[in-house]
């Protein structure tokens, strides 16, 4: 047998011949046994309610504000999420800066086409490293009104929070209320039994508390004295307790003091876990009530300066009414946003499982004009891993999967180096998530219009093309009515579904298998297709078609994304992926997909072939029509 590498060059074809954290999902309910109690001194409030923080800011403070926003200008942004320490190191001491972040702002809103960004956590925090294997992740923090200098000076986040506004581009900080690093002067004086002593949650003996993170071992001897101190993550972060007025009010005036230097809003890790009862350990009345304190005593006092928002991390899987609880109600609002864990996930599942449905149930449009949900495809946590690493990097899987998480109607969040399909690093645990981003591997993509990149470009200028579409747009499903040929046994390989904002629509069809079947029916739902343009595709070819009551879809390629302007046929296409398949005796004429080599501009295949003649085409998009 001999390997044949087959090349598609754009002048001439040839052939050469050559001899590869926690999932959120526990209730967290407290038990009845005696290491699972619920002291009452827990229950009890505690300290000043008059107080105020020897950092206290007022609004009136506010200076570095963003102008001309409007309430709600969230649902209309996209947000590029940035791991500081990875992301750009402009002095090269080998850890990311602010002024690195500060020189790729272009690149993100121009190159890609964000307008927001989310900054990893910035504050001055216990472990410190710079080596690429030292795990500086900032959620154990030292001190709330101090940057980590290893990222720059508080003037250098100034300058750079202000280059963000001088382009109409939005950033938003990463809060940590639940916990603080052990080395926070607060715990050291807490330990010691000082003022701060009830700033944590002590208690004279050990209880066996698990908080639904796979661990009951989350008390932990004072190294100061006899009893025992609260820390749901784990014993570098010690729980602030929310039952004492002054935390409460030290943590808003934590988040005062940071919008008032200019950031847009926060995202807040870990909401699930701040305030605990004897029925449940997470997602209690009294966490939410002081969400809406926030909200209503903070968050919302900034309306007519620069409105402001937050968005929270409650790490919730198939529950939604769960999730939806942090939004709060009219009368007691909560978060203007929450991170959407089931939409990543159902992407991905889709693709895995080759299934339609479960794309389709797990598809919800925002709730409102000014309330949001978060969708991604993977970010800085044990979530779903970099998701071209799950792919094999290959391109056209990752494609697919970018164009899901943003064709819909939600607020999208990208993690570094998703936008060109980095994989995960050569580390253990979530550090593999974390690594720094290549700028050669940029560049290269930047160039070629066919590439990961130049697709999430594509459709984030969609996005802004037409806002209403993905701001509160409605998202109709196209129920499949392909049928096997051969078992009779419906098809669910490909998904097709609506977005429409009243006046105009989209139709969005994804190909979920490595299938060389290319026709495919869905119901029609009254859908008029006499009128229709490609936007994003592998070309611009008219494929749909009325049979009977049924949208016929034909000639779409494995993993294909496109979508379609319904009701005007002048649109121009905004994303064309180019696409090359070999079909021949070798495979008997089913297909090999060609790889582009974007620097040499030719396609390539590898195929092991015997010593005889062999007839073969290059079929240009999945289309015998288009072939040669």
């Amino acid at each position: 047998m001999k390997k044949v590498k087959f090349y598609l060059c754009a002048v001439l074809l040839c052939i050469v011949f050559f001899a590869s954290c926690s999932d959120g999902n526990s209730d967290g309910s407290s038990g009845s046994d005696d290491g699972n109690s619920f002291p009452e001194h827990l229950l009890s409030y505690s300290g000043n309610n008059s107080y105020k923080s020897p950092n206290d800011v007022s609004v009136e403070d506010a200076k570095h504000q963003s102008t001309d926003l409007k309430d709600g200008w969230w649902n209309d942004t996209a947000f590029y999420h940035i791991w500081v320490k990875s992301f750009c190191d402009y002095d090269g001491d080998g850890c990311g800066d602010f002024n690195g972040i500060k020189s790729k702002l272009d690149y993100i809103k121009n190159d890609l086409g964000c307008d927001g960004i989310w900054l990893s956590p910035i504050f001055e925090c216990d472990y410190k490293s710079k080596s690429p294997s030292g795990n500086m992740h900032g959620y154990d923090v030292k001190d709330y009104y101090a940057v980590n200098n290893y990222f720059g000076t508080e003037e250098d986040l100034t300058s750079l929070i202000n280059a963000c506004h001088e382009r109409n581009m939005k950033i938003i900080f990463d809060f940590v209320p639940n916990h603080t690093g052990k080395g926070n002067a607060w715990f050291t004086d807490s330990c010691e039994g000082g003022e701060k002593k009830a700033w944590y949650v002590w208690n004279n003996s050990k209880l066996n508390w698990n908080p639904g993170m796979g661990s009951s071992n989350t008390w932990h001897k004072n190294p100061n004295g006899n009893d025992y101190y609260y820390a749901a993550f784990w014993e570098g972060q010690p729980d602030l307790n929310f039952r004492n007025y002054e935390v409460r009010e030290e943590m808003k005036n934590v988040v005062r003091y940071w919008l008032n230097k200019g950031f847009d809003g926060l995202r807040v890790d870990a909401v699930r876990y701040l305030i605990e009862t004897e029925n449940s350990f997470v997602d209690t009345p009294e966490t939410h009530a002081w969400f809406n304190e926030l909200r209503t005593e903070v968050i919302d006092s900034y309306k007519e300066i620069s409105p402001k928002f937050m968005v929270c991390e409650a790490w919730i899987e198939n529950n939604r009414s769960a999730l939806d609880a942090y939004f709060g109600s009219e009368q007691k609002p909560e978060f203007n946003m929450v991170l959407d864990f089931d939409q990543g996930r159902g992407c991905f599942n889709s693709i895995y499982n080759s299934d339609s449905r479960i794309l389709a149930s797990t598809l919800y449009k925002n709730p409102s004009e000014i309330k949001a949900y978060g969708t991604f495809i993977g970010n800085h946590d044990e979530y779903m891993g970099r998701i071209a690493s799950w792919f094999g990097g290959y391109s056209a899987e990752i494609k697919l999967i970018s164009a899901m998480s943003l064709l819909r109607p939600t607020v999208p969040f990208i993690y570094y180096g998703n936008e060109i399909g980095m994989q995960e690093g050569n580390y253990n645990g979530d550090l593999r998530l974390r690594t720094k981003l290549n700028w050669t591997d940029v560049e290269k993509q930047r160039n070629d219009d066919s590439s990961i990149l130049s697709l999430n470009k594509a459709l984030l200028a969609l996005r802004k093309e037409y806002p209403e579409f993905f701001r509160n747009g409605t998202v109709k499903e196209l129920k499949s009515n392909t049928v096997n040929n051969e078992t009779k046994n419906p098809l669910y390989t490909v998904a097709a579904y609506t977005i429409s904002d009243g006046k105009d629509t989209l139709l969005c069809v994804f190909s979920l298998k490595n299938v060389s079947d290319n026709k495919f029916w869905f119901d029609s739902s009254d859908l008029d297709i006499s009128s229709y343009s490609v936007l994003i595709g592998v070309n611009d070819e008219k494929n749909l078609s009325l049979d009977g009551s049924y949208i016929k879809v034909e000639y779409i390629a494995p993993y294909e994304t496109r979508v379609y302007y319904i009701g005007d046929d002048t649109k121009e296409m905004l994303f064309t992926d180019k696409r090359l398949f070999l079909r021949g005796d070798m495979n008997n004429w089913g297909y090999n997909e060609m790889f582009y080599d974007s620097e040499n501009s030719c396609f390539y295949v590898d195929c092991e072939l015997k010593l005889k003649n062999y007839q073969f085409k290059f079929d240009a998009y999945c289309d015998w029509t288009l072939s040669y």
